[in-house]
């Protein structure tokens, strides 16, 4: 064989073709089909075959789409693997939408094939860098970086000494490579300084985009939910400058007409309404919540205690995280993980919703109390963990049998920020609502989205007499208006003074009054700390010294 000619066509490792042969652009030309759920057949051209064929893709089959809600839907076994491949081909038939729609002026449509490449390989990688229960433990819990904002876990899949950063680098090319990196990293915060290159991301991870209409389809399909999921609005999506950057837009308009495509309309109203209903029956679903926190909870108290690194988690999948927290040297993940695999669950509690908190911030001026709850109980895990626990040793329960669900009170529906064009000018979709007929649906959709918002608080179902003194300790904590936190504490500190100190066997002789002046002392000590619950052994010192002085 002619050495030029094999050389051109051999990969990195020799097994594969080269995805350039010099003059003639990227090789997009189907190499394998894999045959998918939802999606059909998906078509891999040889650089993406090689990417699927290496042992970091693969792992993706082992990492559950849904984390814990097969616990709830026993058929939602679709994994982070199908989902790439399934995003892979939404990315090509939104990529083949905008080139056919003869609506679109030639640089409305025009795609270079590198661009193709690059949209193919972002909708593919998008996920590379997920663990086992990864929406969990990063995005609900914050306990390890998110997947896309850990530059050391981007190194280790995708980084050029890495077996698919190689294979990247072999076949597209230095420059190409790091165009394709400067994508896949881009900060969300400041899309904007992709410039030319921002309407791949969108098209792959932004808004409307492969990732969440493929995922939707698919969540849907193996819960067996029944929900219209028709894309017919992908006729009209064009490419646009918006100032220095170019984004995909849906055209709502018709040129010289005084009103909208009130059917695209209503389809985009449509799709926003069934994320909200797979986010009611799916994603905040309170037996997959109650999972997800049991998970949670036994990775966070792994970790703190050494059983647990990040880098562990990088070549795990579900099963083998689950084996190792249950075989782990502490106790309360052992437990949580036992608990979980026996669907022995725990129950909720406690809710402190958001019209809650919104009423507190109507009375106080001072503070955001919205940001102080996510400092507290969403940004660190450490602090939660604190308070979790000390609330669980307060009323006499182990380590993890009290737990805590924040998640990001920031839940814009990512989708309602997807650009049209309305009324003559480009506008994020959230902002049509002076269309008389779509704009009051689409306000009561995003107001019912965010109302799906709430600290739940999970307990050991083991100890249901316990449940009345959670709550009432998690009244004291949530609540951010001293006249209440204080009401709440003294009830809280009153029980539990009064049985510790029959208990203690230190009522003995005390005459009423000076048993309430001295428990009177008790409490006002215990309440001097106003950002936490006190744990067991404090509690009972403090309740020592005040009857033995």
């Amino acid at each position: 064989m002619d050495e030029g000619k094999e050389s051109e066509r051999s990969g990195v490792d020799g097994s594969q073709p080269a995805l350039f042969v010099i003059g003639k652009g990227p090789d997009l030309k189907p190499y394998k089909t894999v045959r998918l759920a939802v999606s059909g057949d998906v078509s891999l051209c040889r650089l993406e075959t090689a990417i699927v064929d290496t042992r970091d893709f693969q792992r993706l089959r082992r990492i559950k789409q849904l984390g814990a809600t097969e616990l709830v839907y026993p058929t939602a076994l679709h994994t982070r693997f199908d989902h790439s491949l399934g995003t892979l081909s939404m990315a090509s038939e939104m990529v083949r939408r905008i080139r056919e729609n003869k609506h679109n002026s030639e640089e409305e449509r025009q795609i270079p094939q590198e661009d193709e490449q690059l949209i193919r390989c972002l909708a593919l990688l998008h996920d590379i860098g997920h663990v086992p229960y990864g929406h969990t433990i990063e995005d609900e819990f914050c306990i390890f970086p998110r997947h896309d904002k850990d530059e050391e876990r981007t190194s280790r899949f995708l980084g050029k000494d890495s077996p698919i950063g190689r294979i990247l680098v072999e076949n597209l090319g230095n420059d190409l490579y790091e165009r394709f990196m400067r994508i896949y990293k881009a900060d969300k915060t400041h899309l904007e300084d992709l410039r030319e290159d921002l309407y791949i991301h969108d098209l792959v991870n932004n808004t409307v985009c492969a990732d969440l209409l493929d995922y939707l389809r698919r969540d849907c399909f193996f819960c067996n939910i029944v929900l219209d999921m028709e894309y017919r609005f992908l006729k009209y999506l064009y490419l646009s400058k918006d100032g220095p950057v170019k984004r995909v837009v849906v055209r709502l308009w018709k040129e010289g007409r005084p009103h909208p495509r009130r059917d695209v309309l209503s389809e985009l109203i449509r799709l926003l309404d069934n994320r909200y209903l797979l986010g009611e029956r799916v994603y905040f679903h309170h037996t997959k919540l109650i999972a997800g926190t049991m998970i949670a909870g036994a990775v966070q108290r792994a970790k703190t205690e050494g059983q647990l690194t990040k880098t562990e988690l990088l070549d795990m999948g579900d099963e083998s995280l689950l084996d190792k927290l249950e075989k782990s040297k502490s106790a309360a993940a052992k437990k949580l993980v036992s608990r979980i695999r026996s669907r022995n669950l725990w129950k909720r509690v406690h809710e402190h919703t958001r019209s809650t908190v919104e009423a507190e911030q109507n009375e106080l001026r001072d503070i955001d109390v919205m940001q102080n709850i996510m400092r507290k109980w969403w940004e660190s895990p450490q602090y939660r963990t604190e308070d979790e626990d000390n609330l669980a040793s307060a009323v006499d329960l182990e380590s993890g049998d009290v737990l805590f669900h924040c998640p990001d009170s920031e839940m814009a529906m990512k989708l309602a920020e997807m650009k049209v064009f309305w009324n003559g000018k480009l506008r994020p979709l959230a902002q049509c609502t002076d269309d008389p007929v779509v704009g009051p649906k689409l306000e009561v959709i995003l107001k019912s989205h965010l109302s799906l918002w709430a600290i739940r608080v999970f307990a050991n179902p083991s100890y249901p007499e316990k449940a009345d003194a959670i709550v009432g300790g998690c009244q004291r904590l949530f609540t951010f208006l001293p006249d209440a936190k204080a009401r709440f504490g003294r009830l809280f500190y009153k029980n539990m003074v009064g049985s510790l100190v029959r208990s203690l066997g230190l009522s003995n002789g005390l005459l009423h009054d000076e048993f309430e002046k001295r428990e009177g002392a008790a409490i006002q000590t215990l309440l001097a700390d106003t950002s936490a619950i006190r744990d067991r052994a404090t509690i009972t010192k403090i309740i020592k010294d005040a009857f033995t002085r």
